[in-house]
């Protein structure tokens, strides 16, 4: 193949680089390890119906979105799925097969997907590589990435930083191990990535349709590094400038270019007619479709009995108010709390308790967003600074602590930090390995300013739209009781790059008790207070707000600021204090078995869980959010006293006060989307782990300081669950399974928010979850524009 001109000749049209947008659209963003939320890898493909995305799925990157037909077989004999389930999944899905082939289908072995290939992949089946031997070649492309992302660590801001395509421009052709042919044909692109991608798309030559298909596949290849430079332009976008997905799109152009020199003419037309014609439908996709329909209704079967008893009223005011966050670990904990006194009743709400902040901590670590990953940061908070001899000596140890981990963390660490240190990181791993219990959650002091990200202080009516958000969430005039406790959650567990996906799945990685904390602060004062009243939203005089934090490896609550409870309330909150304890011992027992904790007391259970999170070798110090299902939007009547496994996300939401519908909008369009995004990574991390799931943690090592972990020695970053977050060495702990999402409101009201809010809509019309309604007999579930009962 001649080289190409510089220049781009009239054949390639806008519609070229508008399919090379939709390409680059399709791949969902990631976020770094410390601020790590769980994604939707298909948002970008919502578009279209969850089959036919799957169907462009297996062409372009050979996966396929159901369980092997084995899953199904096993599910179907021990009673998992029963006939009644599949018999209602062949109406919703249209079938015309009848259950004896159904199940008929579930012996014969599936057939892989028929994957289009690259022209560097033609290359290799035409040299005879066989390419279950591990041969990668994008691992080129990869390498790049990780040097890259190494290399420019935190270095965005000044303008001579090189860019993505530039580094592999520059990298490639002094590469050694690229004939000379090769180095010489780098040479002849343009140094500017927009000039070399008119270069590129009229050397390819293909439709638009066919460069739309080639170019995501292309991002498939990479899909990790795909989705971080996605990424870059959601939470950090002065990166995205120089290494955001339109740069690697056109590296990944020029490395098929290349790799279209290695074909003689007739696998140059092979590869060229295979973009530009359509794969064929698989009809066993369906059949495989109607059982993972059947296997998701018999969940809703358990769920809607379960809904369809009366909703359980309390006999009694409440005295406490405890506001979890709808994190489905805080299910098991108030299920028991509540079962422990009377007193006690409880609310859910989002753990960032309505506070977009960033938190800038007096120690060596970096200012992170403690906010939900689909929202910005309006705030910005600090810690006080440590004054006191015992906090100075706190901070210098934390600093060393860290100064170690960033080490541990470079690019350059994996043997090197271990040899260069010698006896000293000898005697530190002999002491790791005595399974030091894990240390207490610490919530930072908030002694600090808080102010908006102008520098100036918050003025009252900031403070007070502050407070009253957090309220409605609630839901207005839900708060009744002389003590409100605000419980946010996290998590402790050494050595364990993922730790942020424990602490939480939706606000960037972080714990909740900052948060919690700056809105009790709100919620006491008495200016705020009375701003509040004048606005028509108060509180009762006597009520005092208090924070605390869910240890989720633990279950143990800790209160923070109890010095400010008023001496009236002390007997109160000592009884809140026994009753916690006593959920926290019920909730650890009821945890223990699927942990593996074998102990007969709950000291014992307690300490071997803190054991979990302080053993540097423990791959699963708890399981997270592992069999997530549902999401209920109901007053919490709907579901006091039932046992919903530690399945479900539950938010507070009565309709009687919201007659026209402001607050569900606000739920469908946040809380439910944020559940939805994490229920949806747990489901790709099962059926598609070779794609979106990060492999096995023994083999992870950390690319790029916060970047994420590559598997082995594979430079392909890893995206998505760990293998140890969803199965236990012998089954599977997490259940592959479309959010169900419940809500307990009129029709009419929950149309209203589907025809506002387009984005809603397309994951319900499309698949992408379940949307339910509650009645008295139980479920009513939306399908193509009809209510029908489950």
């Amino acid at each position: 193949m001649t080289a190409v001109a510089p220049a781009a000749k009239p054949n390639v049209t806008e519609a070229h680089h508008q399919a090379l947008a939709r390409a680059t659209e399709c791949i969902a963003p990631t976020w770094p390890l410390d601020r790590w939320i769980a994604v939707n890898p298909w948002w970008g493909l919502r578009d279209l119906p969850i089959e036919e995305a799957e169907e462009r799925l297996a062409g372009r990157a050979g996966v396929t979105l159901t369980m092997p037909a084995a899953f199904y077989r096993q599910a179907w004999e021990s009673g998992r799925i029963r006939p009644e389930d599949l018999r209602e999944a062949i109406a919703l899905c249209d079938s015309p097969l009848e259950e004896a082939s159904l199940t008929s289908r579930l012996e014969r072995p599936d057939p892989p997907p028929r994957q289009r290939a690259s022209a560097w992949e033609l290359a290799a089946r035409d040299a005879g590589h066989v390419q279950s031997t591990g041969h990668d070649p994008f691992e080129p492309v990869a390498e790049l990435c990780a040097g890259y992302f190494d290399h420019h660590q935190q270095r965005w801001t000044a303008e001579a930083d090189e860019t993505l395509y530039g580094w592999w421009r520059t990298q490639t052709r002094h590469d050694r191990r690229m004939n000379a042919a090769r180095r010489r044909r780098v040479e002849t692109l343009p140094p500017d990535a927009t000039d070399a991608r008119a270069v590129l798309l009229e050397a390819l030559a293909l439709s638009p349709e066919g460069l739309e298909a080639l170019a995501h596949a292309l991002l498939l290849r990479v899909n990790g590094w795909a989705s971080w430079c996605q990424g870059l332009a959601w939470h950090t976008p002065d990166a995205a400038r120089h290494a955001g997905i339109d740069e690697l799109m056109v590296v990944l152009l020029a490395w098929e270019w290349l790799g279209l020199d290695a074909l003689e003419a007739p696998g140059r037309r092979r590869w060229q007619a295979q973009w530009e014609s359509s794969p064929p439908s698989r009809a066993d996709r369906a059949e495989l479709w109607c059982w993972q329909c059947a296997f998701e209704l018999g969940y809703q079967r358990r769920l809607s009995a379960a809904l369809a008893r009366p909703p359980s009223p309390r006999q009694e005011p409440a005295q406490v108010q405890a506001a979890f966050c709808i994190d489905v670990r805080s299910e098991r904990l108030r299920r028991h709390l509540e079962g422990a006194s009377p007193e006690m009743a409880t609310l859910g709400v989002a753990g960032f308790f309505g506070m977009p902040i960033t938190h800038v901590a007096a120690g060596p670590e970096r200012a992170l967003p403690r906010v939900p990953g689909l929202l910005t940061p309006g705030y910005r908070t600090e810690e006080a600074p440590p004054l006191a001899p015992l906090h100075r000596r706190r901070y210098r140890q934390e600093a060393r602590r860290q100064s170690v981990r960033h080490a541990k963390y470079h690019a350059l660490s994996t043997f090197t930090l271990v040899e260069t240190t010698g006896l000293a990181w000898g005697w530190k791993l002999l002491k790791d390995s005595r399974r030091r219990p894990a240390p207490a959650t610490a919530t930072p002091s908030l002694e600090g300013p808080f102010h908006a990200y102008g520098g100036e202080p918050l003025a009252l009516e900031e403070r007070v739209a502050l407070a009253r958000g957090l309220l409605d969430s609630l839901g207005p005039g839900a708060v009744v009781a002389p003590l409100l406790v605000l419980v946010g959650h996290d998590s402790a567990s050494d050595n364990n790059p993922h730790h942020a996906g424990l602490t939480c799945g939706a606000c960037g990685g972080q714990g909740g008790g900052v948060n919690a904390r700056l809105a009790a602060r709100l919620l006491n004062d008495r200016e705020v207070r009375r701003g509040l009243a004048e606005r028509g939203v108060a509180l009762p005089a006597t009520t005092h707000v208090l924070a605390a934090t869910h240890c989720t490896l633990t279950d143990r609550v800790t209160l923070l600021d109890t010095d400010a409870v008023p001496e009236a309330l002390a007997p109160l909150l000592g009884r809140f204090e026994q009753a916690l304890e006593r959920a926290g011992q019920a909730t650890r027992e009821e945890r223990a078995t699927a942990l593996g904790v074998a102990a007969t007391g709950d000291e014992e259970r307690l300490a071997a869980l803190r054991q979990r999170g302080g053993d540097w070798s423990q791959p699963r110090p708890e399981w997270g959010l592992a069999n997530n299902a549902a999401l209920l939007l109901a007053p919490r009547a709907v579901s006091r006293g039932l046992d919903l496994e530690g399945r479900v996300f539950l938010h507070e939401y009565d309709p009687q006060r919201d007659p026209d519908g402001r607050m569900l909008e606000a739920l469908m369009t946040a809380p439910m989307l944020v559940a939805s995004w994490i229920n949806l990574q747990y489901f790709a991390s099962v059926v598609a782990p070779s794609l979106y799931g990060a492999g096995n943690k023994l083999l992870h090592s950390v690319v790029g300081g916060h970047v994420g972990v590559i598997e082995g020695n594979s430079p392909q970053l890893r995206i998505g669950l760990p293998l140890q977050s969803l199965h236990d060495g012998t089954a599977w702990r997490h259940e592959p399974q479309r959010l169900t999402v419940v809500v307990d409101a009129p029709r009419e009201r929950i149309e209203a928010v589907l025809a506002r809010q387009a984005d809603v809509a397309r994951l319900v019309d499309h698949g992408w979850l379940w949307l339910c309604r509650r009645t008295d007999a139980g479920l009513e579930r939306y399908r193509s524009g009809r209510w029908v009962a489950t």
